[in-house]
């Protein structure tokens, strides 16, 4: 009638008690507010070569331009954007150096070589 294992007669005398999860300090509400910007690699090896190409959009609206960068371990990067008219060669070449993209010391060598083609492209155009 109780069986093996009767289900009723074994009543818990207390209550289990959770295990408690240790207390955290309070955060800093000001780190919590603004999150660290997440670091980016700094670039080590030097631009050797660099190939740009612009080409108008479909609508003719807006230039792509595709830039093709070989660098000292004969690594080939290619990266692409779309130009926007309030862009220039010394900002992009600035945030490629911030990105990680290119060795802070290619960033004036850069700028000069897409100023050129900026002028060469839209002049054509």
């Amino acid at each position: 009638r109780n069986g093996i294992y009767p289900l009723m007669n074994f009543a818990v005398s207390r209550p289990h008690a959770l295990p408690r999860a240790l207390s955290q300090p309070p955060e800093d509400p000001q780190k919590a507010k603004t999150p660290t910007p997440e670091p980016f690699d700094v670039e080590t090896r030097k631009v050797v070569q660099m190939q740009c190409n612009m080409e108008l959009n479909e609508d003719k609206s807006q230039w792509h331009l595709t830039l093709l960068l070989i660098l000292e371990d004969k690594l080939h990067r290619q990266l692409s954007y779309d130009l926007l008219p309030t862009d220039n060669s010394k900002d992009l070449a600035t945030e490629l150096v911030h990105y990680g993209f290119i060795h802070e010391d290619d960033c004036e060598k850069l700028a000069t070589f897409l100023e050129s083609a900026f002028h060469k492209h839209r002049s054509q155009a």
